[in-house]
């Protein structure tokens, strides 16, 4: 078996090269929130990736995590926690963190000479968290009231800045 000529199979048409790019950001990505929850000590319930019908899920520990039938959506579910603006601040990043991470890694690595086959899927990967990153920075409220991680992290910014000045007069 060449896993060579298995690996350029996969990655030889651009739409499987972008889906497969785009699942792993939206993982990586809600695997962040989670690792920067635990950091700054939030209570995790669970980890959902997807939109629609759950097609499967686990429990690691107190943790749950689901995989739903539209992977390229995703969100952390957590009990209410007490940190203040920056421990907000703290587990929005967490996602974005990764994804930027993860997509200069994969052009560094794809500016190191790899493989031909190689070098497709670390565009799409570096395309696919870059593009992930920057959208989940924009400022926005969704229809059923949650809010995307920039939104979190501007109101986490203005309320420490509200208790500054409150501070200092």
């Amino acid at each position: 078996m060449n896993w060579e000529s298995i690996a350029i199979s996969l990655t030889s048409t651009l739409t499987v090269r972008m889906a497969l790019a785009a699942v792993s950001a939206v993982v990586l990505h809600e695997l962040g929130h989670l690792l920067f929850g635990r950091i700054a000590g939030v209570p995790i319930l669970g980890v959902v990736i997807g939109e629609g019908r759950r097609l499967f899920a686990w429990r690691i520990g107190a943790i749950t995590f689901a995989v739903h039938a539209i992977p390229f959506s995703g969100y952390v579910e957590h009990d209410e926690y007490d940190g203040g603006p920056l421990t907000t601040a703290v587990l929005a990043a967490g996602g974005i963190a990764v994804n930027l991470l993860v997509g200069m890694s994969s052009l560094a690595f794809y500016l190191s000479g790899e493989p031909h086959w190689v070098d497709r899927m670390l565009w799409a990967i570096a395309l696919a968290h870059f593009g992930l990153a920057a959208w989940n920075l924009v400022p926005r409220q969704f229809e059923d009231g949650n809010k995307s991680d920039g939104l979190l992290m501007w109101n986490a910014w203005r309320s420490s800045r509200r208790g500054k000045s409150a501070a200092g007069q």
